[in-house]
């Protein structure tokens, strides 16, 4: 069990781990904007809506479980950094118990006030009943996806990019395949979806276990003289990065929300966009979830030089792929228009993200970092403060402000103004927190 980015380039470290786990995500993604693409076929524009609306609720459950992949991997890469095999693996074992139990306790809650969290977004009539339907079959499988992550974050943390991409890949295939399938030719429209969406979680965490607990002999049965300990360690990360995580989609919530008072087509709209963005910008997303692994050796090792080169890397990277993307997405507008048959308002928030508002991922990727940073650092709660800001005070206000302003294209101006802003912030934090990192300490 070797930490291997404790040695060589940090530039290249973050390329290689980042374009792998791009192309992971990138399956992902592209399958759920598929998934739109072949509901959009249906003709039915409640259906466009439905998905805005559940995917809302189900953005809550997701980012609580990258949450706590967050902790799993911030943990797991200070165990590798400190070389013991037979530790690390008992830390495993412990952590995916700990992973499921409490999802599946989330599960349930959102199960059951998932109506509630519907007519507060806004949802009524059809696309209301098509947002429950959608939501029954995916949220008991919350428990589910949550370890499949916690997987994933394990082979990050091994250094095993490949691998963790080969794990999303698999379940982006699956959820390609089933989908026509299901939605069309089975006839089950936007449940077939959802059912598709599950089978592909299944199809994840039998990866994840496989390579894990089989290739690497990295996982065993949970050890209650220790659990308790490892779990009052584990959330003292992963309790901060689930707040982080759950702070954006509240900002998410509040959007979807005051978009529903200018129609179904303005929610129609946001959710095209909010497909669009984590395909075209999905090396960010990536990115994020690459440095932690980098940082956390590193810190492990007590090399606090290479966790400063992490963040100026990072940043480095954010600015080429975020000037690649945008041109990309400009050349594609009236495509996208086009395939998604929208039109009207829906079509014009599409024109102005891909003319220009995309741009505001620049600053998201910043602070996808830096939140990254602090919670491979042990310093997860300034991630929360910040997230909670963004979703917030550099939220709320602009949005509310750029409703009135601009109605739907106006929110969108807000949410890129309080991105600059919480963005800049948090690079200073986190450059002034690096540097007092104790470079003589070890951390094991």
């Amino acid at each position: 069990m070797q930490a291997k980015f404790t040695e060589g380039s940090i530039f290249r470290h973050v390329c290689v781990m980042t374009f792998a786990s791009t192309a992971g995500l990138l399956s992902l993604f592209l399958v759920d904007l598929v998934d739109m693409y072949w509901l959009s076929l249906l003709g039915i524009v409640e259906l466009a809506a439905a998905i805005g609306y559940a995917g809302s609720i189900l953005f809550f459950t997701l980012s609580f479980a990258i949450g706590l992949s967050i902790g799993c991997s911030a943990m797991v890469s200070h165990a590798v950094g400190g070389g013991d095999k037979g530790e690390t693996a008992q830390l495993i074992g412990n952590l995916f118990l700990t992973i499921f139990t409490v999802s599946l306790v989330v599960s349930l809650v959102a199960l059951i006030y998932a109506p509630w969290f519907l007519t507060k977004l806004g949802a009524e009539g059809a696309a209301f009943d098509f947002a429950l339907s959608y939501l029954r079959i995916v949220l008991p499988s919350l428990s589910i996806m949550s370890v499949a992550m916690a997987t994933g974050g394990v082979l990050r943390a091994l250094g095993h990019a490949k691998e963790s991409m080969y794990l999303t890949l698999f379940g982006g295939l699956v959820n390609a395949v089933l989908d026509p399938i299901l939605i069309f030719w089975v006839g089950w429209g936007i449940e077939g979806a959802a059912v598709a969406t599950v089978l592909a979680r299944v199809a994840m965490v039998t990866y994840g276990f496989y390579r894990v607990a089989g290739a690497y002999q990295l996982l065993r049965m949970p050890k209650m003289s220790r659990l308790l300990a490892d779990i009052r360690e584990y959330f003292a990360t992963a309790l901060p990065a689930v707040l982080t995580n759950l702070a954006t989609p509240i900002g998410v919530a509040y959007v979807t929300a005051t978009m529903a008072q200018f129609g179904d087509g303005a929610v129609a709209g946001n959710t095209i966009i909010s497909k669009l963005q984590p395909l075209a910008f999905a090396g960010l997303f990536a990115l994020s979830g690459s440095v932690g692994p980098i940082a956390g050796q590193n810190f492990g090792a007590g090399k606090i030089d290479r966790v400063m080169e992490t963040l100026s890397s990072s940043i480095k990277f954010i600015a080429v792929y975020s000037i690649v993307a945008c041109l990309v997405l400009l050349t594609l507008t009236d495509v996208l228009i086009w395939a998604f048959k929208v039109k009207d308002e829906a079509a014009r928030l599409i024109r102005w993200f891909c003319y220009g508002l995309s741009s505001m991922f620049f600053f998201s990727g910043i602070t996808f970092v830096t939140n990254a940073l602090f919670n491979n650092l042990r310093l997860a709660h300034w991630a929360t403060l910040f997230n909670f800001f963004r979703a917030t005070v550099f939220t709320i206000p602009f949005v509310l402000f750029g409703a009135k302003w601009g109605g739907p294209v106006g929110i969108m101006v807000g949410l890129y103004i309080g991105a600059v802003l919480v963005a800049l912030a948090g690079l200073l934090m986190a450059v002034y927190k690096i540097r007092q990192l104790p470079v003589q300490d070890k951390v094991v």
